[in-house]
């Protein structure tokens, strides 16, 4: 990656990439459809063993306060609120901001107490040892200094506060074959690009992508557990393996895929449409090489509220 990425070249990618998936969602939601579509989440969540149910526990969320960096177009933050929590959402793009918002207001009492606003995930505006609870889905990768995140991260966790993050994982099946081999060396684009892997990854929705993602990054466990490394009960695992992912091959199992075993409705708020279901094997490979780090964490103090439910 290039030292210097323009904050505004990261809002411009999530901004276009907001209206390709989710403007059409947000524009004609309702209070009846968000809620059917956060009980439709949750399935969703707990069939692929997301962090979101998995290191999150839902069931013990009443009162407490939480914090989403990088909130998107506000599902999960909606899904905790709806379990009772005190939900402060932050994103670096004020339409992903709105969308969260939005969403707040349609729960009406449920979300009498939460907010969300805009912020740089590097330079958060709260005190310290203020939430419970932060929470990073897929986010921190993207921004220009993830370890100074992590380091806002834990600053603003009350001591015993637990952290639940996904990151990017290197020793994946997706990085090395899918982009490293096919896209990176196959295709030439890692050669004189530093930037390479942000121009590969994230598009999707209605539109033609004509703005490109400055920053992806990927780790390695080790990588993880130096950046974590003033947390206790440091805890990760794998998730996330499609098959549909492999160039020029994938859209032929997207296809077969559909047809086997269909789509849940639990994608539309998350990723703008219904989310193709994964096979057993991609659930049990995702375990073995899935793309994804499903990290929890504690800040060193009284214990919190994490865990399975």
């Amino acid at each position: 990656m290039s030292e210097k990425t323009s904050k505004k070249d990261i809002q411009a990618f999530w901004k276009s990439l907001y209206d390709s998936l989710y403007e059409d969602i947000d524009r004609d939601l309702t209070r009846e459809a968000l809620f059917e579509g956060l009980e439709s989440l949750e399935d969703m969540f707990r069939y692929r063993g997301h962090m979101a149910v998995v290191e999150m526990s839902l069931g013990e969320l009443g009162g407490k306060k939480i914090l989403e960096v990088g909130s998107g177009a506000g599902g999960h933050s909606a899904l905790f609120a709806s379990r009772g929590a005190v939900m402060t959402s932050v994103d670096l793009t004020l339409q992903r901001v709105r969308s969260t918002e939005a969403k707040f207001r349609l729960m009406g009492e449920a979300a009498d107490s939460c907010n969300a606003l805009q912020s740089d995930a590097e330079r958060l505006p709260f005190a310290d040892d203020s939430f419970d609870i932060v929470y990073s889905n897929g986010v921190l990768h993207h921004i220009n200094d993830t370890e100074k995140a992590i380091d806002e991260v834990y600053r603003v966790l009350k001591p015993g506060g637990g952290a639940v993050i996904m990151l990017y994982c290197k020793s994946s099946w997706h990085f090395w074959i899918n982009k490293m081999l096919c896209e990176g060396i196959l295709l030439g684009r890692m050669f004189g690009d530093p930037d390479w892997l942000g121009k590969t990854t994230e598009w999707g929705g209605k539109n033609r992508q004509t703005v490109e993602n400055p920053i992806t990054r990927c780790y390695t466990a080790g990588e993880v557990k130096r950046m974590f490394d003033r947390f206790d009960n440091l805890a990760m695992r794998k998730g996330e393996f499609y098959f549909y992912l492999i160039p020029k091959l994938g859209r032929l199992y997207r296809r077969y895929q559909l047809n086997r075993y269909g789509s849940h409705p639990g994608g539309i708020l998350v990723y703008g449409e219904p989310w193709p279901i994964q096979s057993p094997l991609e659930l049990k490979l995702g375990r073995l090489m899935g793309f994804s780090w499903f990290i929890s964490a504690r800040k060193p103090g009284e214990s919190g509220a994490l865990g399975s439910r």
